[in-house]
């Protein structure tokens, strides 16, 4: 955000304030009792995605309220370098959103290390930048290029080495401070110290590079999401006869099982229509469509129909042993 190009520090504490508020937690794909029950090593993996996406959200929330008051104590204050209590509260949260930042990279790296299966544990002590370059295989080098490009720009420098390194190294990070050092064999103040950015300066880095995580968050929860969608989450399934009957089925299936298998569906059928089919000794039918939606959620987004384009004679012919 460039700050420069606002008339005054009321519009540049609104623009921020309304910033802070595009900040939201992620989808945590929760998945139901009976879907988590599937006994699968790729069921496992999937719900440590989940916890470390719920982990995710618990920073994401607490960071938000870090930067909301932050914005509250900066806007208090009368000058940058005041030695008052609003001064010292805003360094506080600062120094708290900066850490938070930089906790929510890492777990984003956890995320991107259970979802792609690279095989780290929780404890190894491996940095965002390192696991990217060793992981390009697994998360797709496009990714990783990508995200080294940020982490390696400006604006993510800014947050974690600046600030970050600053808070570590120095009583007070935005204040002012004459530290000396050798130059040429004399005494110089280093004048790094000297001029400490302005506090909005200093919330709008950190805000930047929580947004741009956010969006690398949000694509990810998406490709977790859609997996679930196709190979986790559990469908009730409904047959639409052609007679106009609608009859459950009793297995539960995933989706991408149901589009495999729905053309072969068959039914038990007790009326003596036009439609009706000996198979091995029983009379059935064949759907003209069948219905599904989520478990526990028949008015949800995930619901649909596939309608059967094959006939009874076709479908032997096609799904003949």
């Amino acid at each position: 955000m460039d700050l420069q190009s606002f008339a005054c520090d009321e519009d540049i504490v609104l623009a921020l304030k309304e910033k802070v508020n595009e900040i939201a937690t992620l989808n945590e794909c929760r998945l139901y009792r009976e879907e988590q029950l599937q006994f699968s090593e790729e069921l496992i993996c999937f719900r440590n995605c989940i916890e470390w996406v719920i982990r995710a959200n618990r920073v994401i929330t607490d960071l938000k309220y870090a930067l909301n008051k932050c914005i509250k104590f900066a806007e208090s204050m009368k000058w940058p370098l005041e030695g008052t209590d609003n001064k010292k509260l805003y360094s506080y949260y600062l120094e708290d959103a900066v850490y938070r930042d930089i906790v929510l990279w890492d777990v984003y790296k956890q995320l991107l290390n259970e979802f792609f299966a690279c095989g780290y544990a929780e404890s190894d002590s491996i940095s965002v930048f390192r696991f990217l370059k060793e992981q390009k295989s697994k998360i797709s080098s496009a990714r990783a290029d990508r995200l080294l490009l940020y982490l390696n720009g400006v604006e993510h420098k800014n947050v974690r080495e600046s600030l970050r390194n600053s808070f570590a190294h120095a009583v007070d990070a935005t204040s002012s401070y004459v530290f000396h050092e050798q130059l040429n064999g004399k005494i110089v103040p280093n004048a790094e110290n000297m001029f400490p950015n302005h506090p909005f300066d200093n919330i709008s880095s950190v805000l930047t590079d929580v947004l741009q995580l956010l969006v690398f968050l949000n694509e990810i929860v998406t490709e977790m999401y859609e997996y679930s969608v196709a190979n986790i989450m559990l469908l009730e399934v409904k047959m639409v006869m052609p007679c106009g009957k609608v009859l459950d089925d009793s297995d539960l299936w995933t989706h991408d099982r149901l589009r495999e298998i729905y053309e072969q569906a068959i039914a038990p059928c007790d009326s003596r229509c036009e439609n009706v089919h000996d198979y091995n000794g029983t009379s059935v039918c064949k759907p003209v469509s069948v219905r599904y939606h989520r478990i526990h959620d028949e008015n949800g987004e995930i619901s649909g129909e596939y309608a059967s384009t094959l006939t009874y004679e076709e479908m032997e012919v096609k799904f003949r042993a």
